[in-house]
């Protein structure tokens, strides 16, 4: 009986080594697959400066970060674990972070089992395997490594607007992080740049009714006015846009304060307070949003990033994936322009070994490892990357508590 070898049996080798990936000096023939597939797709560089935060060129091998303060003139998301354990599993350890510690977010991905089983058993049969197989294997291989890479993406995205809309703090827990473990990372926003001015109350319902001294006491558009003229001509501050969530623009485009102050500025010959409101709710979001980032001197970035991640439902025994919130809702941040802190990772640590292919993205912040799972029979592809963004003008951002 002639008796094959693995390598006979590893359709990845061959898939990849039909679109012409092959182990090259140094270099593996997964990582020339990565880097050839998704360089234009995960621009780091370009994707963390849409964001705010540079990519932070060092790559340190201990992992730690440190946030320096700059002289002033945003798939499912990975599961933040401790060094040693699996991403999306549950962990019964806490985490204890040190000062300057960088977390460490993992994920994985099982290539289909079936389909791989069958493409394998077939190849038995046939004494060898066919492109058809090679190609059907490599779509696997590349939608399990883009779910990944899209995955970190949206963790860093999620890390950015959870620290810049929870005034400058990153909270990790089993809300947003089921299957890991739970941190807290502030970076400090002075006390004095937190103000209260309650606009509207959401009702548990979520039921939203105007404030009765909006509009007598409490003037919304010259309080957001104040907020610009403190930053610049107190703090010195350069130029800032104000962000929010796409719910709490929606609460604001509804209040009848706006859509007043639209009708008056727009429409002076409307006297009659009914007839006011009444046109002034037939005017579009857009325009409204318009007018009012001319009367307060400043765009308004509405953030309408969705994020999702896995949770374990105990009853059902199933994984379901649940949206979360990335940007928390009623407040009103006011953000300075442009560079607002860095990316910083670290180096990542792994050893070569017979059963798994690796693979560096990002320039080598990203480490990706395919893997065969001996127990059950799997080729799972894993994903880590020690890696935060670090803010690094917290002075100079400004936030509006609105609802209460």
């Amino acid at each position: 009986m002639y008796t094959r070898g693995k390598e006979y049996y590893d359709i990845v080798a061959k898939g990849l080594a039909s679109l012409g990936y092959v182990d090259s000096g140094d270099r593996s023939a997964f990582d020339l697959f990565v880097e050839d597939s998704f360089a234009e797709k995960y621009n780091a560089e370009a994707t963390f400066a849409q964001m705010g935060f540079a990519l932070n060129p060092n790559i340190p091998i201990n992992p730690t970060f440190e946030q320096v303060e700059a002289t002033i003139r945003p798939y499912t998301i990975a599961t933040y674990t401790d060094e040693d354990s699996d991403g999306a599993t549950k962990s019964t350890d806490g985490f204890s972070l040190k000062t300057g510690g960088l977390p460490i977010f993992k994920h994985e991905i099982v290539l289909n089992r079936k389909i791989i089983r069958e493409k394998a058993l077939l190849a038995k049969e046939l004494g060898r395997t066919t492109p058809e197989m090679e190609n059907i294997v490599m779509q696997l291989l590349f939608n399990g490594v883009d779910d990944l890479l899209g995955g970190n993406y949206n963790t860093f995205r999620n890390q950015r607007n959870r620290i810049v809309s929870n005034k400058g703090k990153l909270v990790i827990d089993k809300k947003n992080n089921p299957l890991g473990i739970s941190f807290e990372i502030d970076f400090g926003i002075p006390t004095k740049n937190i103000r209260d001015s309650k606009w509207y109350k959401r009702a548990a319902d979520g039921t939203v009714t105007q404030n009765t001294a909006v509009g007598k006491t409490i003037i919304p558009i010259e309080v957001m006015q104040d907020v610009k003229d403190n930053a610049e001509q107190v703090d010195f501050a350069g130029p800032g846009h104000w962000e929010c969530s796409k719910k709490t623009w929606r609460t604001l485009a509804k209040l009848d304060y706006f859509r007043n102050a639209y009708v008056i500025s727009t429409r002076p010959d409307i006297s009659d307070a009914a007839q006011r409101l009444a046109f002034g709710k037939t005017i579009s979001d857009t325009a409204l949003k318009a007018f009012i980032e001319d009367a307060i001197g400043a765009t308004i970035t509405v953030i309408d990033n969705k994020e999702f991640n896995e949770k374990y439902n105990p009853t059902t025994r199933k994984i379901e994936i649940q949206e979360i919130p990335s940007f928390e809702d009623d407040v009103l941040v006011y953000v300075p322009d442009g560079i607002i802190g860095d990316v910083q990772c670290g180096k990542p640590f792994y050893m070569e070994t017979p059963g798994a292919r690796v693979a560096l993205y990002d320039g080598g912040r990203t480490l990706l490892r395919q893997v065969f799972t001996d127990e059950p029979m799997t080729q799972v592809v894993k994903s880590e990357v020690t890696g935060l963004c670090v803010p690094n003008k917290t002075r100079h951002m400004y936030y509006l508590n609105i609802q209460g």
